[in-house]
């Protein structure tokens, strides 16, 4: 009877014991899924984030200069053809001149000021027109011409109409250099650039003035807009702040006098 007592207890023991191994099984795996189920969780957290698209600008174009292509008025009260107002690439181009149309630019816009002629050289009312030009005045030539194709050798007509601007003898400067001006404008209107959305920017220019006692005045929304009014305000506002100092234009007789710039900014591909 005592033995059967014994085999019993032991019996009764073991069973305990993988009851208790069974439960504590369980609990380890539920806690494991548990685990796996939270890391998945946070795999999911962290994918999200790589994923999520950052805000990407339009190559800027930031550049300050005069309005069109400048040309002393020293050197136009000289010239007696249209090649001095021509870049290399337009007098390669060139193979016969038909027509040269010389229009003078008033408020952004063709004038009813001008003079025509026939060949690249200049007539007398055409040199008349272009030496009454004064400082900061604008002109165009448009310019009809015959070119060579390269591939069949005959002549085909074209046309351009490079855009002048009368500039002094001795152009306004930025003490501490263009780059530096550049750096300045771009600094602190890259925050700004923020509310661009899917690279929907157009282009402004902001003319203004440095004085003959090298201050900047006349600062004026000249043209076009960014199509954001916070931008274009933000960059006017810049204009008128520009730190450090100019060293004044000067004229034929070392006049000191006023020089215009424009501030051009927008895309680059659209500038």
């Amino acid at each position: 009877m005592r033995n059967a007592n014994i085999i019993l207890f032991v019996k009764s023991t073991t069973l305990t014991l993988l009851i208790l191994c069974l439960i504590s099984c369980n609990n380890t795996t539920t806690t494991d899924e548990s685990k796996l189920s939270n890391s998945a969780d946070i795999a999911l957290v962290d994918s999200n984030i790589e994923t999520t698209p950052k805000m990407t600008l339009p190559d800027l174009y930031y550049g300050v200069d005069t309005r069109f292509a400048a040309v002393k008025k020293s050197d136009i009260d000289k010239e007696t053809t249209i090649y001095a107002f021509l870049n290399e690439g337009e007098k390669q181009q060139i193979a016969q001149v038909n027509s040269v149309d010389l229009i003078i630019i008033k408020n952004n816009q063709h004038s009813n000021i001008r003079e025509y002629g026939e060949s690249e050289n200049l007539t007398d009312r055409q040199l008349k027109l272009l030496k009454s030009t004064d400082y900061f005045s604008h002109f165009k030539l448009k310019t009809i011409f015959k070119e060579k194709n390269t591939k069949n050798s005959k002549l085909e007509e074209h046309w351009f109409g490079p855009y002048i601007t009368v500039v002094p003898e001795k152009q306004a400067k930025y003490v501490d250099g263009k780059e530096a001006l550049l750096t300045y404008l771009k600094e602190n209107s890259i925050d700004d650039m923020n509310i661009i959305t899917n690279k929907k920017l157009g282009a402004i220019k902001i003319s203004f003035i440095v004085t003959k006692e090298g201050n900047v005045s006349n600062v004026i929304h000249d043209v076009m807009t960014t199509g954001y009014a916070s931008i274009d305000q933000k960059l006017i506002e810049l204009v008128k702040n520009i730190p450090g100092h100019w060293i004044p234009a000067e004229n034929s007789n070392g006049e000191k006098m006023d020089y215009e710039f424009v501030f051009t900014f927008g895309p680059r591909d659209g500038c």
